[in-house]
């Protein structure tokens, strides 16, 4: 400990005190009494370092008093004190009282039972008749006693301990007598060694004793911090997966108590399921935190339970349905416990952490979860204004969930079916409004209970309920169980076209996501869907085919097919779109991978409007990822980090691993190109961590996108975690085509990259392969932006081989990715063209950074500026020698090697079993490519082949060397 001030001491809760800190708090005591505070957020190890210092307190022979408040109603005045002192009174009896006056003996048995047989002849008061003043003269003798000390007549005599330790904790929950008697003892102090702890939490802790604490003089704080993550993880076994350790530290936040309590059962704060009792088990140390609540206050934490970690009052009477003052005392009870706290949006609440949500939600009743959630689903919702809606269009709209299609068209599908029905099209209605909150946890409870067999009810109910559960599935990143689930159901629906088209564009959609699109031609049902009357319905069919199309590289009828589309959406109001709005969201997918970002972004843009003012949740995470994505490749930076932000804390709220890791992935990339290199690191790390335990396409397709950043980042670790996971072998059969010039453009890079910095010369046979396959896929797409990724692609491959070759390739991309109007991906092909450039023709090569330069200038593309200016100025290869061999083939190495050996032409020829032309031939290379006039000069820039591996004879000996060493 750093000494014992007034400053607060930040000290972990799971690191032992220091034992000379603590034999310095009890030696402050010699002079006068001490009160020292200990205080911090709940569960952070407050307690456990009070019972560090009582045995320590013990092992110096210090008289210890300890004990902790419990609930406020339940508490008789002076409550706190009499606990603490209990033991000792009972230990020692009768005497200890020997040192108290007896006219204050009929006071302290009030506090003190086992005092009463000392006092039986004397009146007794009432407690709450005797003032804190009364009772504390009455302690300071009994005080002096225990501490070993007789105060007679001004002398002292030791009687055994060396001093007392008061130790207090949970004080923010003491009776309002005990706080009275605990300031006039910390006032007024007794003449004694006595050091008095007080634990409490700041925020439930009354102004009075917070107030006391921080003015009395000889107060000292100790002010308990989170712990490090080093040694949080080193409580965990050592089996425990990075990804799980991750996820612990990232949910305890530095809390030890939180962090154990989620170790041990690491799953059962999530509600993903529904627990049987014993599953409730996990949640019963946690109930603790809200024994102080009266039952009202309980009614209201689980209907705000319902209601999600955030909620507004004015949500909370549909649930509840408590009278106005019952619900707002109830509230003011959950405020000052310090289980909810306000948001960040004005009006808004949270609980103070999400498992005293799942703990108030799983103890409900199933029955009781249901009609609450029901009961929040018909909530009407007054959401901000949509800058895609005229304000009179807007005054009276309708909940957002409610207005989403059941099914491909309006109707409920369970009306007057009797109470099976009823309660199936209830359960449907509710996991549907649970599923566009962004609750998908909650919703799958509640909808995993519409797919019992034998259940009458109709085919479009059925498949509504199968589309909602897959919905959920996808939102969590499961798109094979999505997948799996609506198979399941199809046999079922060929009796009922509309059912049956609901269910096949449903399995489309989590193909498409998946990465996985289907072969094969277009299914009948949703040829049915595309001819239908609804303009809506045409114009999602379309999307998802339109989408598909894109994604086979079948560019010609995905323009057909969206070109319709965009008709059609335009045509219809945004509030009729919210029946289907997901058709916005594969409109402009589908575009962007057509290269139509203007239009892709417009789109998103309308879409994530009307999905934010309409809180439709679920849809947020995808429109603004797309929208990231696409003006990055516009050049709009700051839209694209802000649109990245954006996705990034919608997919946290919703908590799946798919949405996290794609919205942290173009997170990631945008804050890199806008200079902001720590959250590109971050959130790289937290994207690798949700793909660590998949093995699904899509978690590839976000490993391929890291690696990039990673690598401009210069974050090994990073990169060779994201090799190690098997994306990059898996990459060349990535069933995306309209993806395959992009990852193959990236991996082409990577490959050469990293060969010219390890310094091997010769073709590039890695990158050759990638850049073929995204010439093949550019081929297929007839895109003149995929042109130019797999021109890049090809200036890649030769990059170390033939710079010259590289230089064309390079400046031909630049021609076909500014048609394309990518103006970024420009950038990065003239600085390819410049490193091919810069030991050719170094004035080349500064031009070419200089139109590199031109076209970031406005963009805050700081990122990029900042990679511009370190090549310009360092060089591609910072012309070392090293670097320079790697523009060798093979057997210009092997010549090399010889040569700075000192060998003649006939030596090397000889060697080499070549003629001797061909070796003059092989030099006259070596010493363009490395810029040298001589062979001395071949000599000092390859050392004595201190790097390269000794070249091979043909077949013949190579011969000695005489002392005749020139040419």
């Amino acid at each position: 400990m750093r000494g014992l001030d007034a400053r607060p001491r930040h000290e972990s809760a799971s690191r032992a005190l220091p034992t000379a800190d603590v034999l310095r708090l009890l030696e402050s005591t010699r002079s006068a009494p001490a009160t020292v505070e200990i205080h911090g957020e709940p569960w952070i190890g407050k307690t456990r370092l009070l019972h560090q210092v009582l045995e320590a307190a013990r092992g110096q022979g210090w008289a210890v008093a300890h004990a902790a408040a419990g609930p406020l109603a339940s508490a008789a005045p002076y409550q706190l004190f009499s606990d603490a002192f209990e033991e000792a009174l009972a230990d020692r009896g009768e005497g200890v009282t020997s040192a108290v006056p007896a006219a204050q003996r009929a006071t302290l048995s009030l506090l003190f039972p086992a005092l009463a047989p000392t006092a039986a002849s004397l009146p007794a008061p009432s407690p709450d008749s005797v003032p804190a003043g009364a009772v504390g003269m009455a302690l300071r003798p009994l005080l002096r006693e225990l501490a070993g000390e007789r105060g007679q007549s001004g002398q002292s005599v030791q009687v055994g301990a060396r001093g007392l330790v008061l130790a207090l904790d949970d004080v923010h929950r003491a009776d309002p007598a005990s706080l009275d008697l605990l300031e006039n003892l910390v006032r007024r102090p007794p003449a004694t060694r006595l050091l008095i702890l007080v634990a409490h939490r700041d925020r439930q802790s009354p102004l009075r004793l917070r107030g006391l604490l921080s003015s009395v003089p000889a107060s000292r704080r100790i002010e308990v911090g989170p712990l490090p993550e080093q040694e949080l993880t080193a409580l965990l076994p050592k089996s425990t997966s990075r990804r799980l350790r991750r996820n612990l530290l990232g949910r305890a936040g530095g809390n030890p108590g939180l962090f154990l309590a989620l170790s041990a059962s690491p799953d059962a704060y999530e509600r993903t399921t529904t627990p049987d009792v014993s599953g409730l088990a996990p949640f019963t140390r946690f109930l603790d935190e809200f024994r102080a609540v009266s039952d009202d206050g309980w009614l209201v934490a689980q209907s705000a339970a319902i209601l999600g970690e955030r909620f507004t009052l004015q949500e909370m009477p549909s649930v509840a349905a408590l009278p106005a003052d019952r619900l707002a005392a109830a509230f003011a009870e959950l405020l000052r416990e310090d289980i909810v706290r306000p948001g960040e949006v004005t009006g808004s609440y949270r609980f103070r952490h999400p498992v005293l949500c799942a703990t108030a939600y799983h103890t409900t009743g199933e029955e009781w979860r249901l009609a609450a959630h029901s009961a929040a689903a018909q909530l009407v919702r007054l959401p901000g204004p949509c800058a895609h809606v005229a304000p009179e269009a807007t005054a009276n709209r309708a909940p957002g969930a409610g207005q989403v299609r059941s099914g491909l068209l309006t109707g409920d599908s369970c009306r007057a079916l009797g109470d099976e029905a009823g309660l199936y099209g209830q359960r449907v209605r509710t996991g549907k409004a649970l599923v566009v909150a962004g609750r998908p946890k909650e919703a799958l409870e509640v909808l995993d209970r519409t797919a019992r067999a034998g259940l009458t009810v109709p085919l479009l109910a059925r498949a509504e309920a199968a589309e909602w559960r897959a919905r959920a599935q996808r939102l969590l990143g499961r798109h094979a169980l999505a997948e799996s689930v609506l198979m399941t159901v199809r046999a079922e629906m060929a009796a009922d076209p509309e059912a049956l088209a609901l269910v096949d564009l449903a399995w489309l959609a989590a193909a498409l996501e998946r990465g996985c699109p289907p072969s094969g031609a277009t299914l009948p049902s949703l040829r049915w869907a595309v001819r239908h009357d609804d303009a809506l319905t045409r114009a999602y069919a379309w999307a998802l085919l339109g989408a598909w199309d894109t994604d086979w590289g079948r560019t010609e009828q995905a323009e057909f097919r969206l070109g319709d589309t965009a008709g059609l959406l335009d045509g219809i109001d945004d509030t009729t779109l919210i029946g289907r709005l997901d058709a916005l969201y594969w409109l402009g997918r589908g575009l962007a991978r057509l290269e139509q970002d203007e239009e892709a972004a417009r789109h998103f843009e309308r879409g994530l409007g009307i999905a934010a003012a309409h809180d439709l949740n679920y849809l947020v995470p995808q429109f603004a990822t797309g929208l990231a994505e696409v003006c990055l490749r516009l050049g709009r930076v700051d839209l694209a980090v802000e649109s990245g932000r954006r996705a990034d804390r919608a997919a946290h709220r919703i908590g799946g691993d798919c949405l996290m890791a794609e919205a942290g992935a173009g997170l990631s990339r945008a804050a890199w190109v806008s200079g902001d290199q720590a959250t590109a690191r971050d959130a790289a790390q937290r994207a690798a961590d949700r793909t660590e335990a998949w093995r699904e396409p899509w978690a590839d397709r976000v490993r391929l996108s890291l690696l990039e950043t990673t690598y401009d980042l210069d974050d090994q670790g990073l990169r060779k975690r994201l090799m190690s996971m098997g994306a990059v072998r898996r990459a060349a059969a990535l069933p995306v085509v309209s993806l395959v010039p992009a990852v193959g453009e990236v991996l082409a890079r990577l490959e050469s990259e990293s060969r010219l910095e390890s310094e091997q010369g010769g073709p590039d046979t890695e990158a050759g392969r990638w850049a073929a396959v995204a010439e093949e896929a550019a081929g297929r797409l007839r895109l003149p932006g995929a042109t130019g990724l797999a021109l890049l692609a090809r200036a890649h491959h030769h990059q170390a081989a033939d710079p010259l070759k590289a230089a064309v390739f390079a400046s031909s991309a630049v021609v076909a990715l500014t048609r394309a109007g990518r103006p970024l991906d420009v950038v990065r092909a003239h600085l390819a063209a410049a490193t091919a450039w810069h030991d050719i023709d170094s004035s080349v090569a500064r031009s070419q950074f200089g139109q590199a330069r031109a076209l970031l200038d406005g963009y805050g593309a700081h990122g990029y500026l900042e990679h511009t200016d370190t090549l310009a100025t360092q060089g591609p290869r910072q012309q070392s020698a090293d670097a320079r061999l790697t523009r060798l083939s093979g057997r210009e190495r092997e010549i090399s090697v010889l040569v700075s050996d000192g060998y003649t032409n006939q030596q090397i020829a000889r060697a080499l079993q070549l003629s001797h032309k061909t070796v003059e031939t092989h030099l006259g290379r070596i010493f363009r490519k490395l810029d040298v006039g001589s062979r001395a000069q071949v000599a000092t820039s390859i050392g004595r082949a201190s790097r390269i591996p000794a070249p091979r004879s043909s077949g013949g000996p190579v011969p000695a060397r005489g002392p005749d060493r020139t040419a």
